[in-house]
C-alpha cells in the first residue's frame, strides 16, 4: 500500500486547480461557450423521444397472486360452511365442498387475469 494516498481534499484541490489552470483562449464570447458534456441536459425532443419510447413499451403485467394449498383449502373450507349454513346443514356436504371449490378457483383465476 502506498504511503501517499489521495484525500478527499486533495482531489477537490486538484480538481479546481486544473479548472482554473486550464487556458480559456476562445474567440467565442462567455454566453456562447457550451457547457461541459457531462452538464449538458437533453433538449426537450430527446425527452418527449424517450417519454414515447416509454410509453410504447409493453407494460409488465402484475404478479399473480400465488395462493398456497393451505390458503385455497381454507377459502374452500369457509365457502363450503356458508352454503352448507345457508342450507341449513341439510345439503351434502360433498356437494357443498364442490361448487365452494368451483366458486374459489372462478375467483382465483379472474385475480390471475
Amino acid at each position: 500500500m502506498s504511503s501517499k494516498r489521495k484525500t478527499p481534499a486533495r482531489t477537490k484541490t486538484t480538481r479546481a486547480q486544473s479548472l482554473v489552470a486550464a487556458p480559456v483562449a476562445s474567440a467565442q464570447p462567455e454566453s456562447a461557450v457550451s457547457a461541459p458534456a457531462a452538464v449538458e441536459r437533453p433538449s426537450a425532443a430527446v425527452k418527449l423521444a424517450a417519454e414515447r419510447a416509454s410509453a410504447d413499451a409493453p407494460k409488465a403485467a402484475p404478479p399473480r397472486p400465488r395462493v398456497s394449498r393451505e390458503e385455497r383449502h381454507g377459502l374452500i373450507a369457509k365457502v363450503a360452511y356458508g352454503y352448507a349454513e345457508r342450507a341449513g346443514f341439510r345439503n351434502n356436504p360433498v356437494e357443498d365442498w364442490l361448487n365452494a371449490e368451483r366458486e374459489v378457483d372462478a375467483r382465483l383465476e379472474r385475480l390471475a387475469s
